[in-house]
């Protein structure tokens, strides 16, 4: 019996690690970001691949993105040229399972109308850098058929 209960709480602390590490990587996010540019790092041309399922890539230009932590909720202003302004719902996290990867993983679904528990789709983002200044993400996405990598870099407002 004593041994049942030194294992049961070892599992319970390690598995409460990685949840706890995951909660202190998202309070980096908080507050304003401008995404200042979208890249497509692996390929060359011009691309306005459909990001998020919401607008093309052009339209997110220089958008406002606010994070709040403390709910893993925020919204996000479409502002690009030659697009309708906008603001979209999302909630997000960092996927706890991805912290010990080179780049832990960011889950983000747009909620724009819909209640969060009813949307059961969204992106997988990889987060290629975070400081206090700047953050990078990578996302796969397919154009033409084939798999290429969108880098968005934002700055912190």
């Amino acid at each position: 019996m004593k041994h049942f209960l030194i294992i049961t709480i070892a599992f319970l602390v390690a598995s409460c690690g990685a949840s706890y590490q995951a909660n202190q990587l998202e309070k980096n996010f908080k507050g304003n970001w401008t995404l200042e540019s979208i890249s497509y790092p692996e390929a060359s041309g011009f691309f306005d691949v459909e990001l998020f399922r919401v607008a093309n890539a052009s339209c997110f230009e220089n958008s406002v993105w606010n994070f709040i932590s403390n709910n893993s909720s925020g919204n996000f202003t479409l502002d690009g040229s030659g697009c309708d302004k906008s603001t979209n719902q999302f909630t997000w996290y960092i996927d706890p399972n991805t912290l010990e990867n080179t780049d832990p993983e960011l889950l983000i679904k747009i909620t724009t109308g819909y209640k969060a528990r009813k949307v059961n789709t969204g992106s997988r983002i990889k987060i290629k850098s975070l400081s206090d200044t700047e953050m990078v993400w990578e996302q796969n996405a397919i154009f033409k058929g084939k798999e290429i990598k969108i880098e968005l870099t934002f700055s912190n407002l």
